[in-house]
C-alpha cells in the first residue's frame, strides 16, 4: 500500500475559516449577492399590497351583498311609525344575518375589514330608519287628523240643533290644537287653521242651503260670513247665481208645461236647456202621480196628457221606449229571464200609449212597427211578453222576407181602397198616405191577419190617424207638431201669411201647402209639382216652430179675421178630424 504522507501542524487548531490576509478593504454590499437585496424587498412589498387589495375587494363585495339585505329590512320597516320598534327590529334581524355571514369568513383580515364597513354603515341605517318612522308617523297623524276633521264636519252639517253644531265646531278646533302641539306647527299655522275651520263651517251652511235649493238663504248666509276666504266667497256667489238662474228658468218653463202652456216655443233660454226643462217637467208630473197613488197606466196618462196639450212628449217615456226597441229588436232571448226589466217596462208604456192613441208620437216607423207587433200578438194571439217580444224580434230580422211573401194582388187592392176612401180630398201627398197604408198592410199580414181583414184594418187606421186640411193629409206626428204652435185647422191661415209676406201678394196661396218635415221643421211646397219653393231672397221656404210662433205673436187684425173664418169653415162641417178623435180614436 502506498504510504500516506503526513505533516505536523505548526500552530494551534482554530475555528476561523482559512483566508488570505491582504491590506485591501472591500464593501460588504459590493458583491453580486448583495445587489439582489432591493429587488427582493420590492417583490415582497408588491405581494403584500396585492394581498391587501384582494382582501379589500372581497370585503367590499361581501359588504354590498349584505347591504342589499340590510336595505330590504329597512324597507320592511319604512311605514312603521314606531321608531323604537323599527330600530329594534332592524338590529335583531340584521344582527342575526350579520353574525351568520361573518362566521363563514375564515380570513381574519377580510373579516375585520368587513366589520369596519358594516359598523360605519350601521349608524347611517339607523338614522334612515328613524327618518322613515318619523315620516310614517307624520303621514299617519295627518291622515288621522284629516279623517277626524271630515267626520266632525259631516256631523256638523247633519246636525240641526245649534248646540250640537257649536259642540262639533269646538271639537274641530280642539283637534287642530292637538295636532299643532304634536307637530309643533307654530302659532301662525294654528291661527290660520282655526279661521279656516270656522270659515268651512259657515260655508257648509251655505252649501246646505244651495242643496235644498234655498238660494235666498244661501246668499244671506254668505253675506253674514266672517271667516270664509274672500276668494271662496266670490266663487260661491257665482255658483249660487248660476245655479239659481238655471233653477228658476228651468222651473218657470216646467211649471208652464205642467199647466198646459208651452213657453219653450220662441223662448231665448239663457241658463238652461230643453232637456233639463223636460226632465224637470217629468219629475213634477211623476211626483204628482205618485202622490195621487196612480198605477202605471194612470201615471202614463197623467204625464202624457200634459205633454199632449203642449204638442210634446215625455223625455222619460220616449227614452224608455227607444231603449226598449234597441234592446228588444236586436238581442236574442232564450228564456223569460233573459228579458231586461227595462224592455218589459217599455212594452207596458207602449201598450198604454197605444190605448191613448199616442204610440206613434213616441216612436219612429220601425219602433212603432215593433211595439205594434208585440201589442197585437199579446192582444190577438194571447201570447206572453216573452213570446210576443221574441216573435216581434224575429219579424224585425225577417221583415224583407215577410214583405216578399205578402200577396201583391191584395196589396194592390189595399192601395185602391185607400184611394177610394180619400178620393174626395185630392190630397197632394196621397202617395205618402198610400205608402204608410202599405206598411200597415205588410205588418198585419206578417202578424197572421187574413188579407181581407188586413185591408179593412188599414183603412180604419188611416181614417183614425189622418187629418186632411187644405187638401193635404197630415199624419198624427204632423198634427202634434202643429198643435205645439196652433190648431192644425189654422194651417191655411199661416200658409197664406207666409206666401204673401215672403213670396208675393199676387201669388195664390191655394197653389201651395204647408207641410211638416219632421224634427220641428216646416216647409212650403207647390201642390202641382211638389218642388222646393224659394222666397224673395232665393232661400228655401223652410221654417221652424219659433218662426211660426213669431207669426202667431205678430198677429194683425187681418190675420185674426182669417183665423175666425177658418174656424167657421171647420164648424160648418168641412172634413176634419178633431183633436179628441186624433188622440182618443
Amino acid at each position: 500500500m502506498p504510504k500516506i504522507p503526513t505533516f505536523a501542524a505548526r500552530t494551534a487548531p482554530t475555528t476561523e475559516a482559512p483566508s488570505v490576509r491582504t491590506g485591501i478593504q472591500i464593501s460588504p454590499t459590493a458583491t453580486p449577492a448583495a445587489a439582489l437585496l432591493p429587488a427582493t424587498q420590492v417583490v415582497q412589498d408588491y405581494f403584500i399590497k396585492q394581498r391587501d387589495n384582494n382582501e379589500k375587494l372581497e370585503a367590499k363585495k361581501k359588504f354590498y351583498e349584505m347591504k342589499a339585505e340590510s336595505d330590504k329590512i329597512i324597507e320592511k320597516y319604512k311605514n312603521n311609525s314606531d321608531e323604537f320598534t323599527s330600530v329594534t327590529g332592524y338590529n335583531d334581524e340584521f344582527g342575526n344575518y350579520k353574525k351568520q355571514q361573518l362566521s363563514q369568513i375564515k380570513n381574519k383580515r377580510v373579516k375585520k375589514r368587513l366589520e369596519n364597513l358594516l359598523d360605519i354603515d350601521h349608524s347611517e341605517n339607523v338614522y334612515k330608519i328613524k327618518g322613515n318612522s318619523f315620516d310614517a308617523f307624520e303621514n299617519e297623524s295627518k291622515v288621522a287628523y284629516e279623517n277626524e276633521q271630515n267626520i266632525l264636519a259631516n256631523e256638523y252639517t247633519l246636525a240641526t240643533d245649534p248646540r250640537i253644531k257649536e259642540k262639533k265646531l269646538n271639537q274641530r278646533i280642539d283637534s287642530a290644537i292637538e295636532y299643532e302641539n304634536i307637530h309643533q306647527k307654530g302659532k301662525a299655522w294654528l291661527d290660520e287653521t282655526v279661521n279656516k275651520i270656522k270659515g268651512d263651517s259657515e260655508l257648509l251652511e251655505v252649501e246646505k242651503a244651495v242643496t235644498n235649493k234655498d238660494y235666498g238663504l244661501a246668499l244671506e248666509l254668505l253675506k253674514q260670513s266672517k271667516n270664509i276666504d274672500n276668494t271662496e266667497v266670490e266663487k260661491t256667489f257665482l255658483k249660487i247665481e248660476k245655479e239659481s238662474s238655471e233653477f228658476n228658468e228651468t222651473n218657470f218653463h216646467a211649471a208652464n208645461l205642467v199647466k198646459g202652456f208651452n213657453s219653450l216655443i220662441g223662448a231665448d233660454l239663457k241658463y238652461t236647456d230643453n232637456k233639463k226643462i223636460l226632465q224637470q217637467t217629468d219629475s213634477i208630473l211623476f211626483a204628482e202621480a205618485e202622490q195621487k197613488g196612480y198605477g202605471p197606466e194612470e201615471t202614463f196618462a197623467h204625464v202624457d196628457n200634459s205633454y199632449a196639450n203642449n204638442g210634446l212628449v215625455s223625455s222619460t217615456y220616449k227614452d224608455l221606449i227607444e231603449v226598449g226597441y234597441n234592446t228588444g229588436s236586436t238581442t236574442t232571448f232564450d228564456s223569460p229571464a233573459d228579458i231586461p226589466p227595462q224592455l218589459i217596462q217599455a212594452v207596458k208604456a207602449a201598450e198604454i200609449a197605444d190605448k191613448t192613441g199616442r204610440l206613434n208620437v213616441y216612436t219612429n216607423t220601425e219602433q212603432e212597427r215593433f211595439y205594434t207587433n208585440i201589442i197585437t200578438l199579446k192582444k190577438v194571439n194571447g201570447l206572453t211578453d216573452f213570446e210576443a217580444i221574441k216573435q216581434a224580434k224575429d219579424f224585425e230580422n225577417n221583415y224583407e222576407v215577410f214583405i216578399t211573401k205578402a200577396s201583391g194582388k191584395q196589396r194592390g187592392k189595399t192601395l185602391t181602397d185607400i184611394e177610394d176612401k180619400f178620393e174626395d180630398i185630392n190630397a197632394t201627398n196621397m202617395n205618402e198616405v198610400k205608402s204608410y197604408g202599405e206598411k200597415l198592410y205588410n205588418m198585419y199580414l206578417a202578424l197572421g191577419v187574413r188579407d181581407r181583414e188586413a185591408r179593412k184594418k188599414v183603412v180604419q187606421d188611416l181614417e183614425n190617424n189622418i187629418a186632411v186640411v187644405d187638401n193635404h193629409a197630415y199624419l198624427k206626428r204632423d198634427i202634434v207638431a202643429f198643435q205645439s204652435i196652433d190648431g192644425i185647422d189654422n194651417v191655411p191661415v199661416y200658409k197664406k201669411y207666409i206666401i204673401k209676406n215672403n213670396i208675393s201678394e199676387t201669388e195664390d196661396p191655394d197653389d201651395y201647402y204647408l207641410r211638416h218635415n219632421g224634427g220641428g221643421q216646416f216647409e212650403i211646397r207647390r201642390k202641382v209639382d211638389l218642388s222646393t219653393v224659394f222666397d224673395k231672397n232665393d232661400k228655401p221656404m223652410i221654417f221652424y216652430a219659433n218662426d211660426l210662433l213669431q207669426i202667431k205673436n205678430q198677429q194683425t187684425e187681418e190675420f185674426k179675421k182669417d183665423i175666425l173664418k177658418q174656424q167657421t169653415k171647420v164648424q160648418e162641417g168641412r172634413r176634419f178630424v178633431t183633436e179628441q178623435e186624433i188622440y182618443f180614436p
